[in-house]
């Protein structure tokens, strides 16, 4: 039974890397004053931003999210000629691929002298791990003022309910720093 330890230890590893939530950052401009902030519009994102990802329902499953989030928080979604006090633009975004694999070995010896044998487990050529870019910039300056990216949060589930609770968990960890504390 102990020589399976090993092997249990490594799979609890590698589950709990597929079941990890993604990873938050965020920055913001700290002249910008927030609180005064408070209707939204969305900014088309133009076209050749990095990593372009065109998937129509993972798009509107964010501004969804965006929105619900946006919403809770008292900030009111302006459409037509209204002027906003702020734009809300997002992209998803493919990100460099990481290897999640686990090398496990198995020696033994005698004295001076000993064997060993180690073998990878897990895919090291593992597809790109997505993420989820928002970018806050102000109606009148045009200038970016709060920005998060959720590395991870689109890790394209077969699942579309899943995939729905995936971005939305994402989306409310990304928008619980803005606007910024004391801001």
């Amino acid at each position: 039974m102990r020589s399976f330890l090993p092997l249990l230890a490594a799979g609890a590893l590698g589950l709990g890397l597929a079941c990890s939530s993604p990873s938050v950052n965020y920055d913001y401009n700290a002249q910008t004053q927030f609180s005064a902030y408070r209707s939204y519009a969305w900014q088309v994102v133009p076209q050749g931003r990095p990593g372009p990802f065109d998937n129509a329902i993972v798009l509107a499953r964010v501004q969804h999210a965006v929105e619900v989030e946006l919403g809770a928080k008292g900030f009111g979604l302006q459409r037509g000629g209204d002027n906003p006090d702020f734009l809300v633009n997002y992209y998803p975004v493919r990100e460099a691929s990481r290897s999640h694999q686990v090398h496990l070995g198995l020696g033994f010896g005698f004295g001076p002298l000993g064997v060993g044998v180690a073998a990878p487990v897990g895919d090291p050529n593992r597809e790109a791990v997505s993420g989820i870019v928002l970018e806050v910039r102000d109606f009148r300056s045009g200038s970016v003022v709060w920005t998060a990216t959720a590395e991870g949060a689109l890790q394209g589930s077969d699942n579309p309910e899943e995939a729905d609770s995936d971005v939305k968990d994402a989306v409310h960890t990304m928008l619980k720093r803005f606007p910024p504390p004391g801001r």
